[in-house]
Protein backbone atom coordinates (compact mmCIF):
# COMPACT_ATOMS: atom_id res chain seq x y z
CA UNK A 1 0.00 0.00 0.00
CA UNK A 2 1.53 3.61 -1.18
CA UNK A 3 0.95 6.44 1.43
CA UNK A 4 1.68 10.13 0.26
CA UNK A 5 0.64 13.35 2.26
CA UNK A 6 0.46 17.19 1.21
CA UNK A 7 0.62 19.64 3.68
CA UNK A 8 -1.97 23.02 3.44
CA UNK A 9 -2.03 26.27 5.13
CA UNK A 10 -6.09 26.67 4.82
CA UNK A 11 -7.92 30.47 5.83
CA UNK A 12 -10.22 30.09 8.70
CA UNK A 13 -12.56 32.86 10.73
CA UNK A 14 -10.79 34.23 13.65
CA UNK A 15 -10.70 32.39 16.60
CA UNK A 16 -10.03 33.46 20.31
CA UNK A 17 -9.64 31.34 23.06
CA UNK A 18 -7.92 31.99 26.57
CA UNK A 19 -4.52 30.26 25.11
CA UNK A 20 -4.53 32.73 21.98
CA UNK A 21 -6.17 33.50 18.53
CA UNK A 22 -5.92 31.06 14.96
CA UNK A 23 -6.45 32.99 11.80
CA UNK A 24 -5.38 29.93 10.07
CA UNK A 25 -5.48 26.24 10.11
CA UNK A 26 -2.04 23.62 9.55
CA UNK A 27 -3.44 20.75 7.67
CA UNK A 28 -2.04 17.41 6.13
CA UNK A 29 -3.73 15.43 3.95
CA UNK A 30 -2.95 11.15 3.99
CA UNK A 31 -3.58 9.64 0.96
CA UNK A 32 -3.21 5.85 0.66
CA UNK A 33 -3.56 3.24 -2.36
CA UNK A 34 -3.99 -0.59 -2.95
CA UNK A 35 -4.91 -1.41 -6.32
CA UNK A 36 -7.94 0.84 -7.37
CA UNK A 37 -8.96 1.63 -3.58
CA UNK A 38 -7.85 4.90 -2.11
CA UNK A 39 -8.31 6.07 1.21
CA UNK A 40 -7.97 9.53 2.60
CA UNK A 41 -7.49 11.08 6.00
CA UNK A 42 -6.13 14.51 7.70
CA UNK A 43 -4.27 15.63 10.55
CA UNK A 44 -4.37 18.94 12.15
CA UNK A 45 -1.01 19.03 14.69
CA UNK A 46 -1.83 20.85 18.16
CA UNK A 47 0.60 22.45 20.15
CA UNK A 48 -1.28 22.30 23.24
CA UNK A 49 -0.46 18.41 23.15
CA UNK A 50 3.07 18.68 22.29
CA UNK A 51 2.71 17.93 18.58
CA UNK A 52 3.81 20.24 15.85
CA UNK A 53 3.57 20.96 11.74
CA UNK A 54 7.57 19.61 11.95
CA UNK A 55 6.73 16.41 14.02
CA UNK A 56 3.79 15.52 11.91
CA UNK A 57 5.50 16.08 8.91
CA UNK A 58 8.65 14.26 10.18
CA UNK A 59 5.64 11.34 10.76
CA UNK A 60 4.04 11.05 7.95
CA UNK A 61 7.70 11.17 5.80
CA UNK A 62 8.80 8.12 8.23
CA UNK A 63 5.23 5.99 7.03
CA UNK A 64 5.89 6.51 3.61
CA UNK A 65 8.82 4.11 4.20
CA UNK A 66 6.71 1.60 5.51
CA UNK A 67 5.18 -1.54 3.85
CA UNK A 68 1.79 -1.92 4.91
CA UNK A 69 -0.88 -4.42 3.84
CA UNK A 70 -4.52 -3.09 4.73
CA UNK A 71 -5.37 -7.15 5.99
CA UNK A 72 -2.79 -6.46 8.95
CA UNK A 73 -2.61 -2.79 9.27
CA UNK A 74 -4.85 -2.83 12.55
CA UNK A 75 -2.35 -5.39 13.92
CA UNK A 76 0.85 -3.50 12.77
CA UNK A 77 3.18 -1.82 15.07
CA UNK A 78 3.80 1.27 12.61
CA UNK A 79 0.66 3.33 13.54
CA UNK A 80 1.68 3.09 17.49
CA UNK A 81 5.62 4.31 16.53
CA UNK A 82 4.30 6.90 14.26
CA UNK A 83 2.20 8.31 17.19
CA UNK A 84 5.07 8.62 19.26
CA UNK A 85 6.45 11.21 17.10
CA UNK A 86 3.21 12.86 16.07
CA UNK A 87 -0.49 11.79 17.34
CA UNK A 88 -1.87 13.96 14.35
CA UNK A 89 0.15 12.17 11.63
CA UNK A 90 -0.81 9.10 13.14
CA UNK A 91 -4.83 10.26 13.36
CA UNK A 92 -4.29 10.98 9.39
CA UNK A 93 -2.99 7.61 8.84
CA UNK A 94 -5.71 5.98 10.93
CA UNK A 95 -8.56 7.84 9.28
CA UNK A 96 -7.38 6.93 5.79
CA UNK A 97 -6.78 3.15 6.69
CA UNK A 98 -10.77 3.07 8.21
CA UNK A 99 -11.16 4.44 5.10
CA UNK A 100 -10.06 2.22 2.67
CA UNK A 101 -10.59 -0.70 4.54
CA UNK A 102 -14.63 -0.19 4.87
CA UNK A 103 -14.00 0.65 0.92
CA UNK A 104 -12.76 -3.01 0.26
CA UNK A 105 -15.51 -4.65 1.98
CA UNK A 106 -18.15 -2.02 0.83
CA UNK A 107 -18.98 -0.70 4.64
CA UNK A 108 -19.53 2.72 5.55
CA UNK A 109 -16.58 3.25 8.46
CA UNK A 110 -19.88 3.74 11.16
CA UNK A 111 -20.23 0.10 10.29
CA UNK A 112 -17.62 -1.19 10.05
CA UNK A 113 -17.14 0.25 13.58
CA UNK A 114 -20.49 -1.81 14.03
CA UNK A 115 -22.77 1.42 14.61
CA UNK A 116 -25.80 2.49 12.61
CA UNK A 117 -25.30 6.28 10.23
CA UNK A 118 -27.14 8.95 11.06
CA UNK A 119 -27.06 12.62 11.96
CA UNK A 120 -25.12 13.64 14.38
CA UNK A 121 -26.22 17.18 16.54
CA UNK A 122 -23.21 18.73 16.94
CA UNK A 123 -22.99 21.92 19.05
CA UNK A 124 -21.18 25.61 17.89
CA UNK A 125 -18.56 27.34 19.00
CA UNK A 126 -18.52 31.11 20.59
CA UNK A 127 -15.07 32.31 21.28
CA UNK A 128 -14.31 34.94 23.60
CA UNK A 129 -16.26 37.40 21.68
CA UNK A 130 -17.87 40.24 23.12
CA UNK A 131 -20.88 39.26 25.38
CA UNK A 132 -23.30 41.14 22.88
CA UNK A 133 -21.65 39.63 19.77
CA UNK A 134 -21.87 36.06 21.55
CA UNK A 135 -25.61 37.01 21.89
CA UNK A 136 -26.52 37.85 18.75
CA UNK A 137 -24.40 34.59 17.54
CA UNK A 138 -26.22 32.57 19.97
CA UNK A 139 -29.72 33.85 18.53
CA UNK A 140 -28.43 32.90 14.59
CA UNK A 141 -27.04 29.32 15.56
CA UNK A 142 -30.38 28.85 17.32
CA UNK A 143 -31.98 30.06 14.17
CA UNK A 144 -30.14 27.78 12.02
CA UNK A 145 -31.37 24.90 14.09
CA UNK A 146 -28.02 24.10 16.38
CA UNK A 147 -29.14 22.48 19.66
CA UNK A 148 -25.76 22.87 21.82
CA UNK A 149 -23.52 25.89 22.29
CA UNK A 150 -20.56 25.62 23.86
CA UNK A 151 -19.04 29.07 24.86
CA UNK A 152 -15.46 30.05 25.73
CA UNK A 153 -14.12 31.29 28.80
CA UNK A 154 -11.32 31.63 30.76
CA UNK A 155 -9.71 35.30 30.48
CA UNK A 156 -11.71 37.48 32.10
CA UNK A 157 -14.01 36.45 35.14
CA UNK A 158 -16.61 39.32 35.08
CA UNK A 159 -17.01 38.98 30.89
CA UNK A 160 -16.87 35.75 31.06
CA UNK A 161 -20.14 35.80 33.21
CA UNK A 162 -21.95 38.16 30.85
CA UNK A 163 -20.88 36.57 27.75
CA UNK A 164 -22.66 33.28 28.99
CA UNK A 165 -25.48 35.25 30.33
CA UNK A 166 -26.14 36.85 26.86
CA UNK A 167 -26.12 33.45 25.39
CA UNK A 168 -28.27 32.12 27.55
CA UNK A 169 -30.57 34.52 27.29
CA UNK A 170 -30.68 34.60 23.44
CA UNK A 171 -30.65 30.82 22.97
CA UNK A 172 -33.87 30.41 25.42
CA UNK A 173 -34.24 27.48 27.34
CA UNK A 174 -34.18 24.87 25.26
CA UNK A 175 -30.74 24.96 23.96
CA UNK A 176 -27.43 22.69 25.43
CA UNK A 177 -25.13 25.01 27.10
CA UNK A 178 -21.64 24.26 28.24
CA UNK A 179 -18.03 26.29 28.46
CA UNK A 180 -14.85 25.85 28.47
CA UNK A 181 -12.02 27.33 29.66
CA UNK A 182 -8.81 25.71 28.01
CA UNK A 183 -7.31 25.37 31.14
CA UNK A 184 -7.38 29.49 31.74
CA UNK A 185 -8.66 29.58 35.14
CA UNK A 186 -7.63 28.65 38.98
CA UNK A 187 -9.67 26.30 40.87
CA UNK A 188 -11.10 29.28 43.11
CA UNK A 189 -12.03 31.31 40.03
CA UNK A 190 -13.34 28.47 38.20
CA UNK A 191 -15.77 27.92 41.18
CA UNK A 192 -16.62 30.99 41.14
CA UNK A 193 -17.98 31.44 37.20
CA UNK A 194 -19.92 27.96 37.96
CA UNK A 195 -21.70 29.64 41.02
CA UNK A 196 -22.23 32.93 38.85
CA UNK A 197 -23.99 31.44 36.71
CA UNK A 198 -25.80 28.26 38.41
CA UNK A 199 -29.45 29.43 37.42
CA UNK A 200 -28.39 29.25 33.76
CA UNK A 201 -28.32 25.61 33.78
CA UNK A 202 -25.02 25.01 32.08
CA UNK A 203 -24.33 21.16 31.59
CA UNK A 204 -20.84 21.20 32.03
CA UNK A 205 -17.68 22.54 32.68
CA UNK A 206 -14.44 21.72 30.20
CA UNK A 207 -11.27 22.02 31.34
CA UNK A 208 -11.69 24.90 33.84
CA UNK A 209 -7.90 24.50 35.10
CA UNK A 210 -4.32 24.03 33.45
CA UNK A 211 -3.75 20.40 32.06
CA UNK A 212 -1.79 18.85 34.70
CA UNK A 213 -3.68 20.23 37.64
CA UNK A 214 -5.69 16.87 38.48
CA UNK A 215 -5.85 17.92 41.88
CA UNK A 216 -8.22 20.99 40.60
CA UNK A 217 -10.67 18.57 38.54
CA UNK A 218 -11.13 16.59 41.68
CA UNK A 219 -11.41 19.57 44.00
CA UNK A 220 -13.97 21.08 41.47
CA UNK A 221 -15.98 17.87 41.35
CA UNK A 222 -16.38 17.54 45.04
CA UNK A 223 -18.10 20.50 45.03
CA UNK A 224 -20.69 19.16 42.82
CA UNK A 225 -19.35 20.78 39.19
CA UNK A 226 -19.80 18.47 36.32
CA UNK A 227 -16.11 18.37 35.14
CA UNK A 228 -14.70 17.15 31.12
CA UNK A 229 -11.52 16.46 30.79
CA UNK A 230 -9.66 18.33 27.63
CA UNK A 231 -6.00 19.00 28.28
CA UNK A 232 -5.22 17.01 30.94
CA UNK A 233 -6.77 13.85 29.06
CA UNK A 234 -4.51 12.76 26.19
CA UNK A 235 -3.45 9.30 26.51
CA UNK A 236 -4.33 6.21 28.25
CA UNK A 237 -1.97 7.00 30.53
CA UNK A 238 -3.43 10.67 31.87
CA UNK A 239 -6.95 8.36 31.24
CA UNK A 240 -5.85 5.83 34.35
CA UNK A 241 -4.58 9.46 36.53
CA UNK A 242 -8.31 10.68 35.82
CA UNK A 243 -9.81 7.82 36.70
CA UNK A 244 -7.56 6.97 39.73
CA UNK A 245 -7.61 10.46 41.19
CA UNK A 246 -11.96 11.05 40.54
CA UNK A 247 -11.15 14.11 38.55
CA UNK A 248 -13.64 13.85 35.30
CA UNK A 249 -17.24 12.87 34.84
CA UNK A 250 -16.54 12.93 30.82
CA UNK A 251 -13.38 13.06 28.89
CA UNK A 252 -12.66 14.76 25.39
CA UNK A 253 -11.83 12.22 22.67
CA UNK A 254 -10.29 14.21 19.87
CA UNK A 255 -8.70 11.91 16.94
CA UNK A 256 -6.09 14.39 16.39
CA UNK A 257 -5.04 14.09 20.39
CA UNK A 258 -5.39 10.13 20.51
CA UNK A 259 -3.92 9.30 17.10
CA UNK A 260 -7.14 8.14 15.22
CA UNK A 261 -10.14 6.27 15.62
CA UNK A 262 -8.42 2.65 16.70
CA UNK A 263 -7.19 4.51 20.06
CA UNK A 264 -10.36 6.18 20.44
CA UNK A 265 -12.44 3.40 20.68
CA UNK A 266 -9.96 2.17 23.05
CA UNK A 267 -9.96 5.06 25.25
CA UNK A 268 -13.61 4.95 25.01
CA UNK A 269 -14.48 1.56 26.10
CA UNK A 270 -11.68 1.89 29.46
CA UNK A 271 -13.78 5.39 29.94
CA UNK A 272 -16.57 3.58 29.54
CA UNK A 273 -16.31 0.61 31.94
CA UNK A 274 -14.93 3.33 34.60
CA UNK A 275 -18.43 4.97 34.57
CA UNK A 276 -17.24 8.21 32.63
CA UNK A 277 -18.74 10.02 30.13
CA UNK A 278 -17.98 11.22 27.11
CA UNK A 279 -17.84 13.88 24.15
CA UNK A 280 -16.02 13.42 20.72
CA UNK A 281 -14.47 17.11 19.99
CA UNK A 282 -12.22 18.46 17.49
CA UNK A 283 -9.58 20.87 17.10
CA UNK A 284 -8.89 23.07 13.88
CA UNK A 285 -10.21 19.62 11.96
CA UNK A 286 -11.16 20.16 8.24
CA UNK A 287 -14.28 18.00 6.79
CA UNK A 288 -12.12 14.96 6.60
CA UNK A 289 -11.39 14.39 10.02
CA UNK A 290 -14.95 15.78 11.26
CA UNK A 291 -16.79 13.38 9.40
CA UNK A 292 -14.17 10.43 10.34
CA UNK A 293 -15.44 11.37 14.14
CA UNK A 294 -18.89 11.98 13.15
CA UNK A 295 -19.07 8.16 11.92
CA UNK A 296 -16.73 7.23 15.46
CA UNK A 297 -19.69 9.08 17.42
CA UNK A 298 -22.41 6.39 15.32
CA UNK A 299 -20.51 3.46 17.48
CA UNK A 300 -19.85 4.84 20.75
CA UNK A 301 -22.93 7.02 21.07
CA UNK A 302 -21.17 9.94 23.41
CA UNK A 303 -22.90 12.53 25.50
CA UNK A 304 -22.07 15.27 23.48
CA UNK A 305 -20.40 15.71 19.77
CA UNK A 306 -18.64 19.23 18.99
CA UNK A 307 -17.45 18.92 15.82
CA UNK A 308 -17.78 21.95 14.20
CA UNK A 309 -14.64 23.56 13.03
CA UNK A 310 -14.44 22.80 9.67
CA UNK A 311 -17.33 25.30 9.35
CA UNK A 312 -14.71 28.11 10.27
CA UNK A 313 -12.18 26.83 8.25
CA UNK A 314 -11.24 27.14 4.16
CA UNK A 315 -13.41 23.48 3.00
CA UNK A 316 -11.52 21.38 0.82
CA UNK A 317 -13.71 18.66 0.80
CA UNK A 318 -17.04 17.77 -0.45
CA UNK A 319 -18.55 17.27 3.83
CA UNK A 320 -19.78 16.95 6.11
CA UNK A 321 -23.15 18.75 5.33
CA UNK A 322 -24.97 19.96 8.57
CA UNK A 323 -28.64 20.33 8.50
CA UNK A 324 -30.43 22.03 11.07
CA UNK A 325 -27.80 21.62 13.55
CA UNK A 326 -26.95 18.27 12.32
CA UNK A 327 -24.28 17.01 10.70
CA UNK A 328 -25.27 14.71 7.94
CA UNK A 329 -23.06 11.60 6.82
CA UNK A 330 -23.52 9.84 3.14
CA UNK A 331 -24.74 6.15 3.22
CA UNK A 332 -21.30 5.23 1.10
CA UNK A 333 -18.93 3.08 1.63
CA UNK A 334 -15.76 4.64 3.80
CA UNK A 335 -16.10 7.45 5.47
CA UNK A 336 -18.13 9.19 2.32
CA UNK A 337 -16.18 12.75 1.81
CA UNK A 338 -13.79 13.37 -0.89
CA UNK A 339 -10.97 16.49 -2.13
CA UNK A 340 -12.90 19.02 -4.29
CA UNK A 341 -11.09 20.66 -7.45
CA UNK A 342 -8.84 22.92 -6.65
CA UNK A 343 -7.67 21.81 -3.25
CA UNK A 344 -4.28 21.59 -4.29
CA UNK A 345 -4.17 25.37 -3.98
CA UNK A 346 -3.57 25.60 -0.08
CA UNK A 347 -0.10 23.53 -0.38
CA UNK A 348 2.06 25.16 2.24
Amino acid sequence: MDISYHHLRLPRKRFEISTGVRESAEVFIVEVTHGSFRGIGSGTPATSYGDSVKKCEKALAKAGNYAVDPDTYFEDEMSEEIREISPSAAAAIDIAFWDIRAKMDGLSVAAALGGSLRGIPTDRTIDLMKPADAGREAASLVGEGFKSIKVKVGVSLADDIERIRAVRNAAGSGARIFIDANGGYDVENAAKLWDKVADLEIDFFEQPVPQDMLEGLASLRARGIKVCADESFIDEETLDRIIEMDAADMINIKLMKCGGITTAIRLSDIAGNAGLGAMVGCMGDIGISITAAAHLVCSIDPHQADLDSHLSIEPICDGPAVIRGDLSLRDKPGIGVGLIEGWQRWRA
